[in-house]
């Protein structure tokens, strides 16, 4: 039953036309853009546990949080209604108009790559960077400003949020001016410090960039206090983001990476990417893609987990900094998704709330835990991890950059790595990534790691 849902979820898009072998990139035309998500926990055979109180032994309800988030982000997060029982969820269509600008993004053969590895695997990339923020973030950041739009009485007037490298926060400024709402983004200091053109383009988009942690929140002000130096992490930054959203009722908080409506609106991803491979004539050995929160990651391969249950021998690869090892190394359980302990208990891999990771290049992938649908996944053997270090990470991403004349965001490299690593192997395979955004504007992150600025 699952797979046949998964088959129908790509049904609607009629095949227009077959690629060959040797062309390098597999478009979809506009009018095969998917006009549903895939909720992938509706054909799970086993439980997402839904989230529980913070403090009290109890599942949440609307009521606790309906000052937070959107309404239908809530209704979402909570598997409330359709949300947990149907396979489809359409998409809105003020969203598909705003999507159609962007998508379908094509689905490359790194030729380039292979050669240069000499393998006879075929390698596929999905660019989720040719997007106006550049990366996979803007596919939830619009849909999560347009809930907020649709709740009048609410008077919403500007979205709070934490961010990373700075992607996120650009989305989510980009979406918020699209639908006429203020923006508040408070940027892990590292990434603030170090990456000012992300932080120059949310205030070219009309946001309000705080570094995290901050003297704004009482969260920040106690943690500068006891470290001045403090280099931030993402959750710091979203105790902060929801401190700063109970001041004022016309905020509302927007997440990127931890929260399963995140998930759901990235499945658009892996619905396009499927049609992609099947107009190749191909089906995917490996998918492999980086994991901060892992939305990116998961709405990559959600369609296509229902054939893995169903006895394919596909493999999902999730690749995360050797030193923020959550799915490799943290304790399955619930735990609080920010430092201070506002939000939600939820059932997920985690290296501690509390945990600062260190202050790596890699500003998206710098958090302590990992979406708990994904957390499912890896605790039921449906995806597996692997943990790279930041140098060989970057020199993956040199590699690429030589080779397919496109560079990878720091984070979407570690899914770049994967791919190489699983290339080297004497089995043929087909391996797909998803390069889930572009480091044009992480060129510090990228001198500093691979001494760029030393004489040739």
């Amino acid at each position: 039953m699952a797979l046949d849902l998964a088959q129908n979820a790509t049904a609607k898009y009629q095949n227009t036309g077959s690629v060959t072998t040797s062309e390098n990139k597999i478009f979809l035309p506009e009018s095969q853009l998917p006009r549903n998500w895939y909720n992938i926990v509706a054909e799970l055979p086993f439980d997402v546990p839904k989230p529980l109180h913070p403090i009290e032994d109890r599942p949440v309800e609307i009521e606790d949080y309906d000052w937070l988030w959107p309404l239908e982000c809530l209704r979402i997060e909570l598997q409330e209604g359709k949300y947990g029982t149907d396979a489809l969820i359409e998409i809105p269509n003020f969203i598909a108009e705003v999507y159609r600008r962007y998508r379908p993004s094509p689905l490359v053969r790194a030729r380039s790559l292979e050669k240069y590895l000499g393998t006879t695997s075929e390698i596929y990339y999905k660019r989720e960077d040719l997007n106006p923020a550049g990366s996979h973030k803007f596919n939830t950041a619009l849909v999560q400003a347009y809930y907020a739009t649709l709740e009048e009485e609410s008077n919403i007037r500007s979205m709070v949020t934490d961010t990373g490298a700075g992607q996120w926060g650009a989305a989510l400024a980009m979406a918020c001016e699209t639908l006429g709402l203020g923006c508040d983004v408070f940027m892990i200091r590292k990434s603030f410090e170090e990456k000012p053109y992300r932080r120059y383009l949310m205030r070219m988009a009309g946001a309000n960039v705080f570094p995290s942690p901050s003297e704004l929140t009482q969260t920040g002000r106690n943690i500068l206090r006891d470290d001045p130096s403090n280099s931030g992490s993402l959750g710091i930054g979203m105790s902060e983001a929801i401190e700063y959203v109970k001041e004022d009722r016309s905020r509302r908080l927007a997440l990127g990476c931890m929260s399963y409506y995140a998930v759901l609106h990235q499945s658009i991803i892996g619905l396009e990417t499927k049609r992609q491979l099947e107009q190749a004539g191909r089906s995917p050995d490996l998918m492999v893609g980086c994991v901060g929160g892992g939305s990116n990651f998961t709405g990559f391969i959600a369609p296509f987990v229902p054939e893995k249950i169903g006895g394919s021998p596909i493999e999902f690869r999730a690749i995360e900094p050797d030193s923020i090892p959550t799915l490799s190394q943290g304790e399955y359980r619930y735990d609080w998704a920010d430092f201070s302990e506002l939000t939600p208990r939820i059932l997920m891999y985690t290296l501690g709330h509390r945990f600062v990771p260190p202050p790596v290049h890699s500003g998206g992938l710098r958090y302590h835990g990992k979406t708990p649908v994904l957390s499912a996944l890896v605790k039921n053997d449906v995806v597996n991890t692997r943990t790279y270090g930041q140098k060989e990470v970057f020199e993956a991403g040199q590699v690429f950059l030589k080779t397919e004349g496109v560079l990878a965001a720091p984070e979407s490299a570690h899914a770049v790595l994967g791919a190489i690593d699983a290339a080297k192997t004497k089995q043929k395979q087909v391996i797909v990534l998803c390069l889930s955004g572009h480091g044009y504007l992480d060129l510090k992150g990228f001198s500093d790691v691979l001494d760029l600025d030393s004489s040739n």
